[in-house]
């Protein structure tokens, strides 16, 4: 038995140092140039919670460079985004020259791809339904995050159901619209958005749906008609 609280002893530890030094890795690696712009517009305060610990940590975007801060206050950051240990580590072999080629886009979205709009459309404001009538969203969607080199895409299905926006990794149901969108159009419609929600007026929204309907026909498809 002592021999178990030992052994479990160990890895917690051995874990701990893993999200420590891979947080540690990211700040630095994200301190970048190229890093800081491909975030710009995406959030201000990012929550990062990592599923196998439990360690939770925020990320704010400075205009220059980003802070981290270990804990998340909810009345603070824009999203909580769940991570996989895993995943942190993939983001910092994709980023560790400080540049994002499409490949690597795609390999970074793909983490934050599902999570990230989750977290978005659960935002308040965007659960109000004339909101999502004004922009003339629909209530059953999918969604394609298509990968450049050709492999297979990252996808879910956005569903609108009593008030709320359910997102759900892969797809279900007959969706009335079908989007494909490379990862810079994932990157442009996510600044539009949270620009949005920043300034939260009518004006704005109704700009964002203006915008939304002509960017839409370039990336979806419309199954209604």
């Amino acid at each position: 038995m002592r021999n178990l609280f030992v052994i479990i002893f160990i890895l917690l530890n051995i874990s701990y140092s893993q999200v420590t030094s891979s947080l540690q890795a990211w700040e630095n690696i994200l301190q970048t140039p190229e890093l800081v712009e491909y975030f710009q517009g995406i959030f201000n305060n990012l929550g990062v919670t990592v599923e196998e610990t439990g360690e939770e940590f925020t990320i704010q975007h400075t205009g220059d460079g980003y802070d981290f801060e270990m804990g998340i206050n909810e009345e603070k950051v824009d999203f909580i985004v769940p991570v996989k240990l895993q995943n942190i580590q993939n983001m910092i072999a994709h980023s560790t020259d400080g540049k994002i080629n499409a490949e690597e886009s795609w390999r970074i979205l793909d983490v934050l791809f599902t999570p990230l709009t989750r977290a978005t459309l659960q935002t308040p404001v965007l659960s109000i339904n004339w909101r999502r009538k004004l922009a003339g969203v629909e209530d059953l969607t999918h969604v394609y995050l298509l990968n450049p080199s050709g492999g297979e895409a990252s996808k879910h299905t956005l569903i609108y159901v009593k008030g709320q926006w359910l997102v759900l990794e892969g797809l279900y149901g007959n969706p009335r619209r079908t989007y494909q969108m490379t990862p810079d159009d994932s990157i442009e419609y996510q600044r539009k958005i949270f620009s949005a929600m920043q300034k939260n007026s009518i004006f704005t929204w109704w700009k964002f749906s203006s915008w939304y309907k002509k960017w839409r026909k370039t990336v979806s498809v419309d199954h209604k008609l």
